[in-house]
């Protein structure tokens, strides 16, 4: 069932989904299921900082593509680097203060990845008993993208940039190209 949501590319696997967390603490459950299984990497995002399903499968490209090329980042956990790019820092504790400084947030856009496929599903199961899945979570609308802006973009678009916010694709283009540098 799982099996044709993993999504794969040549070095990583991962699984996508939107997640409501029921009344728990995320750093428990990221703890109790790297407790169980350490080779899956469990991303929890604040599903305001996701612009779509194709800003995360960016994310996951950018990622795929350094390890098959063998680039070695400073940056050697996946979890780590997965949240700097979405966050577009390279400072740890602005990243997660963008994603987990609102403790009231109790909906995330999940990612798992794994070199192993099979493991993927297993987690995400186990990830149930935590909470309800919601896709809807993950998809693109105009209060993710104000959000985004707000968050990391403020008072950085003058003049003609508005062009780039209207063009649905363009902005998404924009997200992970800042996403490539943000680490460079």
């Amino acid at each position: 069932m799982n099996n044709e949501r993993i999504i794969n590319m040549d070095s990583i696997k991962a699984i996508v989904t939107g997640f409501c967390i029921s009344d728990t603490d995320v750093r428990n459950i990221y703890d109790e299921i790297k407790s169980e299984d350490k080779t899956i990497n469990i991303i929890f995002i604040n599903s305001k900082l996701v612009y779509g399903l194709e800003h995360i499968l960016g994310i996951l490209r950018i990622i795929n593509e350094e390890e098959k090329r063998n680039i070695k980042s400073n940056i050697r956990n996946v979890e780590i680097e997965f949240l700097l790019r979405i966050c577009y820092t390279n400072q740890i504790k602005d990243a997660l203060k963008a994603n987990f400084g609102d403790s009231k947030n109790k909906s995330f856009v999940v990612v798992l990845i794994s070199k192993l496929g099979d493991k993927l599903s297993n987690t995400l199961e186990t990830l149930k008993s935590y909470g309800l899945e919601d896709s809807n979570l993950i998809g693109p609308n105009t209060t993710k993208k104000d959000y985004i802006l707000d968050c990391f973009f403020k008072g950085k678009f003058k003049g003609n940039s508005h062009l780039l916010l209207n063009n649905e694709e363009k902005y998404l283009k924009f997200l992970i190209e800042k996403a490539v540098i943000s680490l460079n």
